[in-house]
């Protein structure tokens, strides 16, 4: 296959699965958040409490980015910024409980949708399915430079 038609073919299963997963939906789990504000919280609840040049690179996002994303969840009082105990200069992203309230109901939502995916396939389809994913991960993983 020549490098044209991989692109045509990466790209066409690109955009099967944007679109099987709604990551170009409005809102995120039909709630009152993008994917990408949504990611923020995720990413903010999992690494407690980190800088937003940190939540910038685990998303792999430019950080003028990534804080308009910050600054929108603090308007809406589901994240907040403070300051650190253990360098004034530093400021951390924390959730709020509001934006805790938010991304649980997310993450149901979207476990909820993920399953129902998948509901059509007996146990040796999923069992394929998660390794074909596990391979597709793998194959794309950008290897690390030698140290």
């Amino acid at each position: 296959m020549d490098d044209s038609a991989l692109a045509t073919e990466l790209r066409t299963f690109n955009r099967f699965y944007t679109e099987t997963i709604g990551a170009l939906d409005d809102t995120h789990e039909g709630l009152d958040v993008t994917l990408g504000q949504s990611r923020v919280l995720f990413t903010v609840a999992h690494l407690v409490a980190p800088e937003i040049s940190v939540v910038a690179e685990t998303l792999m996002l430019d950080t003028a980015y990534t804080s308009r994303l910050i600054g929108s969840l603090e308007d809406r009082k589901l994240v907040r910024r403070v300051i650190s105990t253990q360098d004034r200069r530093r400021r951390l992203v924390k959730l709020t409980a509001t934006g805790r309230a938010l991304l649980d109901r997310v993450e149901k939502r979207s476990n909820r949708r993920m399953l129902g995916l998948v509901s059509h396939l007996d146990t040796r389809n999923r069992a394929e399915l998660l390794a074909a994913m596990q391979l597709i991960q793998q194959l794309l993983k950008t290897p690390k430079e030698p140290t």
